[in-house]
């Protein structure tokens, strides 16, 4: 079974939490390294796709920020920062709900 973008949702947000400036956030190329470190690649994660030279995971993991699914479910923003000019995704007050309520209920 392979890793779905829905399954790397809540991963996002702790990362997004666990930021070293949370208020700043994150680089989306940060966000996609920790994802990788996080998430457990299945045997089908790990394929490589045909005529690239990545695995499946890196794939979902780049949908996960090319369809903007953390902004459209409200949990997060994507931003650029007017002094580097990088974008960044910093949590949103109903990230920060989701993420407590989905650690509360542990």
């Amino acid at each position: 079974m392979r890793t779905l973008e829905n399954d790397l949702i809540m991963p996002a947000l702790n990362i997004l939490a666990d930021a070293a400036q949370p208020e700043i956030g994150i680089s989306t190329a940060e966000l996609a390294r920790k994802l990788r470190e996080q998430v457990e690649p299945t045997a089908e994660d790990r394929e490589i796709l045909q005529g690239r030279t990545d695995d499946r995971l890196s794939q979902v993991i780049r949908n996960l920020v090319s369809h903007r699914t953390l902004e459209r479910r409200g949990l997060a923003i994507y931003y650029k920062n007017p002094i580097t000019g990088r974008g960044l995704y910093r949590l949103t007050e109903m990230g920060n709900r989701t993420l407590n309520e989905a650690r509360n209920d542990r």
